[in-house]
């Protein structure tokens, strides 16, 4: 997900596209793929991290002056708070996507036009980043992704193996895991930003895997607004979105091919500007050694919540060959999810969706069955306009 900046007050910025997508344009895999962080070079020999005095400046922001943080569960969440001109209470949460990404990262970045916009309407803007940012990179957590890798490019195009993935979720995905976010915690960290500053959330909008984190505000805010382009399809049957993900794209079958097939079809990368083997890391972060980034911990904390039916992605007709049995190898941890009963979208939900994304397929849910839906023809994903939804 290379971003594009702000076209106009109705396309704020360009999401930080959603699925395994939060590959390439992190710059993780592409041009910095690291184990705790998105910012150092392949070859660099990376230290777990260590807490930060300041976790806004490692790793770096470019809006210091109004980044913050606030610590819910053992975790931390970094946010930036940018008031209105005049005066006011009222804020807006802008939410650029993920899961696994850094909305704060001096790489993507771009407020200064959403900040504008929203001032004009009269709110604050709310950005918050995501917990595996600043979080240390647990040692035995690692050892256990790492493993998980090895064990599912030895045994494709089967899955790794039970005790390693359950290694991954007793290791790295536990709910009070440092670097996992759950709706709880999501919706904890909202309600003490809002205390600290003596602000008022009453709005979020923005892109791709917004809809979600509006889900995990909707179960106690009835009455806030939700504006989303592109959206994830939060609720959906994970087997059929990962279907939809990379329907047709037939590989030569071993994992790091169908791995770079992956990456290709959800991403739209053009094969030429990106070598099968850089484009397989990146759908799994991994380093040129294969060690895992936490940023995947961050990613399966949400992803594996945000859908349902996950068995069925795993079932036994996938193949080598096929890019969703790389996906259903990728997703392995999240094969016995505890669902979505957590996630509820409020009742003025509005969503902008593009017939045809491959990156965010669109697929009605139960979650959204309420939300006010348009589709759009043309366009790309994060590059559709957001929703007025007065």
């Amino acid at each position: 997900m290379i971003h594009s900046r702000s076209r106009s007050s109705r396309e704020r910025l360009r999401p930080l596209p959603v699925l395994v997508a939060i590959l390439a344009g992190m710059a993780l895999c592409l041009t910095a793929c690291r184990s705790d962080g998105p910012t150092r070079p392949v070859a660099a020999v990376v230290p777990p991290p260590t807490a930060a005095a300041n976790p806004c400046a490692d790793p770096s922001t470019r809006y210091d002056g109004v980044c913050h943080t606030v610590a819910v569960g053992g975790k931390t969440y970094r946010y930036l708070l940018f008031r209105a001109a005049q005066a006011t209470t009222k804020t807006m949460i802008f939410d650029g996507g993920g899961p696994g990404v850094s909305n704060l990262s001096n790489i993507d970045a771009r407020y200064e036009q959403t900040q504008a916009d929203a001032g004009k309407r009269g709110f604050n803007l709310l950005v918050l980043d995501e917990p595996w940012v600043v979080a240390p990179y647990d040692p035995q957590c690692r050892t256990a992704m790492s493993s998980f890798y090895r064990e599912s490019t030895q045994r494709y195009p089967r899955p790794a193996s039970g005790s390693a993935v359950a290694s991954v979720r007793q290791s790295c995905l536990t709910a009070k895991g440092a670097a996992t976010s759950t709706a709880a915690d999501y919706r904890a960290a909202v309600g003490r930003i809002e205390q600290a500053e003596k602000v008022t959330v009453v709005r979020l909008e923005g892109y791709s895997f917004a809809s979600v984190r509006a889900a995990y505000l909707g179960v106690d805010r009835p009455d806030l607004v939700v504006a989303v382009g592109s959206p994830f399809p939060v609720g959906a049957s994970a087997a059929a979105f990962y279907a939809a993900e990379g329907r047709g794209a037939g590989t030569s079958g071993d994992l790091a091919s169908d791995s770079a097939q992956a990456y290709y079809t959800t991403t739209g990368t053009d094969p030429a500007d990106v070598d099968r083997a850089t484009a397989a890391r990146g759908l799994w972060q991994v380093t040129s050694t294969g060690d895992m980034s936490l940023s995947r911990v961050g990613y399966y904390a949400e992803i594996c919540s945000a859908l349902g039916n996950w068995p069925a992605l795993a079932g036994d007709s996938l193949k080598a060959g096929s890019a969703v049995t790389a996906l259903a190898s990728l997703h392995a941890p999240c094969v016995g999810a505890n669902g979505t009963e957590s996630l509820k979208l409020p009742a003025k939900t509005c969503f902008t969706v593009l017939a045809g994304d491959r990156n965010s397929p669109w697929l009605p849910s139960p979650v959204t069955r309420r939300a006010k839906v348009a589709t759009v023809h043309t366009g790309e994903h994060g590059k559709v306009a957001i929703p007025a939804c007065p």
